[in-house]
């Protein structure tokens, strides 16, 4: 499966098909909306045919436009359950920091380019219904109905997930990272350094073949490997 990238230069959103209907991994920055919908008729994609939001974790460039995405389709939100209360609050938690001085430059470079406030638009209460925590005995019966396998990989933040599918193509959200904000796959902010490697070793036995990260291009599953020692190293600073 090659899953279509309706996303920008910054952060990607993909697009493909589940047993279940059309699902879109993460909503980017506030104001994405419109560009988006735009894609989706350029596919010819009835917005009706997206049944699936999956939000790889909470921060103002994975759920920027999260709102608008659910005002005009039928979708609903696949969620880490602890998800739920960040994007009430709408604003991406201080807690953590940098893991490298690479990652230091990376999020300066961010502010200057206009992407530094780090909030994103509250989740409405009259919304709230649309999100599907992603635990017990519903996460089992989602994975078996879309025909995919949902990860666990916390570390980046608290409510980190991945998404797996059968053929191998796993969508991470920042629990990777490609591309120049990042520093060997790594993302450029960690709340936990610990739950980050914990959940590389996580994203390495999980029997994936290409990751998709939300920043970056794909890349095989084995690169990740050749950079997880770089992570024993890591020691988080403020940038």
């Amino acid at each position: 499966m090659r899953p279509m990238n309706l996303g920008t230069l910054m952060v990607n959103n993909y697009l493909f098909p589940t047993l279940a209907g059309y699902l879109l991994v993460d909503t980017g920055y506030e104001g994405g909306g419109e560009a988006f919908f735009r894609q989706l008729s350029r596919k010819k994609i009835d917005p009706n045919e997206l049944q699936w939001v999956f939000l790889t974790h909470a921060h103002d460039d994975h759920a920027g436009f999260l709102n608008e995405v659910l005002r005009g389709t039928r979708a609903r939100v696949l969620l880490h359950p602890l998800a739920l209360e960040r994007l009430r609050g709408g604003k991406n938690p201080d807690i953590g920091g940098c893991p490298n001085y690479h990652s230091v430059l990376a999020r300066r470079a961010l502010s200057l380019a206009g992407r530094g406030k780090q909030t994103f638009p509250p989740l409405p209460r009259e919304l709230e219904n649309r999100c599907i925590p992603l635990e017990g005995a519903r996460r089992r019966d989602l994975e078996s109905s879309l025909g995919v396998t949902f990860l666990d990989t916390p570390g980046h933040t608290a409510d980190s997930m991945s998404l797996l599918t059968e053929d191998g193509s796993l969508f991470c959200g920042d629990a990777a990272m490609a591309g120049p904000l990042s520093s060997n796959y790594a993302a450029n902010w960690m709340e936990d350094a610990e739950e980050y490697r914990a959940s590389w070793e996580t994203m390495l036995d999980s029997g994936a073949r290409m990751v998709y990260p939300g920043h970056g291009g794909a890349f095989p599953l084995g690169l990740l490997g050749r950079a997880y020692p770089k992570l024993k190293r890591v020691h988080l600073r403020k940038p």
